[in-house]
């Protein structure tokens, strides 16, 4: 977890989303994923993804390291949205051999809200790693305004399209690789992609400054 409106909630005395929910609660407030998986959580960062730095990107991919050589089967990172493409890129860059799939997941609309995204976006990427054969960092989103399905979409050619539509990201130039519903259903759009693997991934940093 790294914070974001999708581990927020709406503080209705100002009016703006608080950051503030724990791993523990996050998992807890969405019991359907423990229902896919063996879910581990745990907090790396509470903070809004617009204060997102190089040193963060470093951080969270050592950490993302430290999980796959504990032999995860997956991982989920929740984020704040406005720089979740810019994060997904980067660690496409900063982790090389990942073997197993890395999903971003955020959220345009807080989890305590009635129209919030989160819920489905968490369960289809549980989903997505649970029942495909995909290795490496891609983010996971919904496909449409409504409750279809979500997009599995490349890490570097995903751009944010709107302030708060819950479709709002878009593959660029390219295809989704995948799309993933509630039910589990799973159809690859894209058939060239890298495979789950007993790689050993290696961390490349940023250098501040």
């Amino acid at each position: 977890h790294f914070g974001g409106t999708i581990a927020g909630e709406v503080d209705y005395a100002t009016g703006a989303v608080v950051a503030r929910f724990t791993p523990e609660e996050l998992v807890a407030k969405f019991p359907e994923l423990e229902q896919i998986a063996n879910i581990r959580s745990r907090l790396v960062r509470n903070m809004f993804s617009e204060d997102m730095r190089f040193a963060h990107y470093t951080i969270l991919g050592k950490e993302i390291a430290k999980e796959l050589a504990a032999g995860v089967d997956g991982i989920i990172v929740t984020h704040g949205t406005d720089t979740l493409g810019y994060t997904a890129a980067a660690l496409a860059f900063m982790l090389e051999h990942v073997s197993v799939p890395v999903v971003l997941v955020g959220s345009q609309r807080s989890s305590d809200r009635g129209s919030s995204d989160a819920a489905m976006n968490l369960i289809c990427a549980a989903h997505f790693i649970s029942k495909s054969d995909f290795a490496g960092v891609c983010v996971c989103m919904h496909e449409k305004s409504s409750d279809d399905f979500c997009s599995i979409l490349p890490a570097c050619k995903v751009r944010k399209m709107h302030a708060s539509r819950r479709d709002a990201f878009k593959s660029v130039n390219s295809v989704p690789i995948a799309k993933v519903d509630m039910k589990s259903s799973l159809e690859f759009v894209q058939t060239n992609y890298k495979r789950k693997s007993k790689e050993k991934v290696v961390v490349k940093g940023f250098k501040e400054g």
